[in-house]
């Protein structure tokens, strides 16, 4: 019996500006200020988006049907972890707030892989080309160091590589920072892009499509001048590299560690002898680390009911500790630092079987998406990008297309396979 559902012409149109919108929604970084209530601008987005797609499913089908994916109740444990815990927070406003971070960027993610089942490389393209546009709006600002209609306050004095022989010190950097309020948050967004528009390269490999959509963003990504996405950026590409040529996944792993330990050894030697100055941001890295062990060694409780991100902010010299696992350790105490590794090695062993079924050589999107979610997680050892709910959005949708097509190449093997059997195409 067909489970095909058979949807009326006029939805479609409506379907796709939704599903579109929902991919827009976390690229403008704005916040509303109502007095002591706050939201950021793809907040209620979202949740109508979501609520219509949703609506829709529901009256069409008389149920909503949920994958039963793994992600979803990662995602969905971490939701409900903080829905638990982030009440009792020392400002209950920023608490209460951060449930919400979760419960939207979840709808969303739950909306994403429910609503497309077929299609998603038209939607990694449009991602593609949503990026890419916001690659064109960064590189004006940097050549015009204007145009940041959303930057944050602190972000404006965002320093690049050059040193001022005077005062030997990094100076400020004209910038790109795209509708984001921090660069470093816009460079994370570009690397998502930056990964899938690589893998269109390497199926199609058209030199154009080389000059005209990776070089743009390549260069924004340079001019936010996010050192750690740099870094990774250019390790992700060595590994995509190394991926397409490395057949056995054992290979693979024995590449990548070799790989990690030789950048290692490379990154270290480097800074032994560049001038201290471009070592200024790490050495600021650092000393948050070491005040959010101070605060957990003062307040051991954190490890168990988290809560710690406003302990930690009243002690040190900058609110957040720019790295993911302390951030979640803090708020989240031991089961976000679990929840964070349980998500790092889902997506490394889901990639692992993904590639020894042989997807990954017909389809390389599923390879270069791949890295890129684990070059995510890399650049977390430096930023908390998992902080904010536009983060937090970027980071579940990208993930979205990556379980998607590959759900999708799945069951379109299946049906190859099974003359005869329907897929669901909704």
């Amino acid at each position: 019996m067909s489970n095909k559902i058979s949807l009326p012409s006029s939805f479609f149109s409506l379907n796709s500006l939704l599903v579109f919108l929902l991919f827009v929604a976390p690229t403008i970084q704005y916040r509303v200020e109502l007095g002591s209530f706050s939201f950021a601008l793809m907040e209620p987005l979202v949740l109508i988006v979501s609520a219509i797609l949703l609506y829709y499913q529901i009256s069409s089908r008389r149920k909503l049907i949920i994958l039963k994916d793994p992600l979803v109740f990662l995602f969905a444990a971490i939701t409900l972890w903080a829905a638990l815990i982030r009440p009792w927070s020392l400002d209950q406003r920023h608490g209460l707030s951060d449930i919400r971070d979760w419960v939207i960027p979840l709808l969303g993610f739950i909306t994403l892989i429910t609503t497309i089942r077929h299609g998603w490389r038209h939607w990694i393209t449009i991602y593609i080309i949503l990026v890419w546009l916001s690659a064109l709006i960064g590189i004006y600002q940097h050549l015009t160091d204007s145009f940041r209609p959303f930057i944050g306050e602190l972000a404006a004095y965002k320093t690049g590589f050059a040193i001022s022989p005077e005062e030997d010190r990094l100076v400020r950097a004209s910038f790109t920072a795209g509708f984001f309020s921090h660069p470093n948050e816009f460079a994370m967004y570009l690397f998502t892009g930056l990964m899938m528009a690589i893998g269109k390269y390497f199926k199609h490999k058209q030199m154009i499509f080389l000059a005209v959509f990776l070089l743009p963003i390549v260069l924004s990504l340079y001019w936010t001048f996010a050192k750690a996405g740099l870094l990774v950026m250019a390790g992700a590409i060595l590994f995509i590299w190394i991926e397409r040529r490395v057949k056995p996944n054992w290979t693979l792993l024995v590449s990548a560690i070799f790989g990690i330990v030789i950048g290692v050894i490379i990154l270290w030697q480097v800074a032994l002898r560049v001038p201290p100055a471009l070592l200024v941001t790490f050495w600021w890295r650092v000393g948050l680390w070491q005040t959010a062990l101070e605060v957990i060694r003062a307040y051991p409780t954190i490890l168990i009911i988290g809560n710690g991100m406003d302990l930690f902010a009243l002690q040190a010299y900058y609110n957040q500790p720019h790295n993911l696992y302390i951030y979640l350790l803090l708020d989240y105490g031991l089961i976000g630092l679990i929840w964070a590794f349980a998500l790092a090695w889902h997506l490394w062993q889901r990639g692992i079987h993904i590639r020894a079924a042989g997807s990954m050589v017909a389809e390389p999107l599923l390879a270069a998406m791949w890295i890129g979610l684990l070059g995510y997680l890399v650049v977390g050892l430096v930023e908390s990008n998992l902080i904010g709910v536009e983060l937090r959005m970027i980071f579940m949708t990208a993930t979205a297309c990556w379980t998607g097509l590959a759900r999708e190449i799945k069951e379109k093997i299946q049906g190859e396979a099974k003359p005869g059997r329907a897929i669901y195409v909704g």
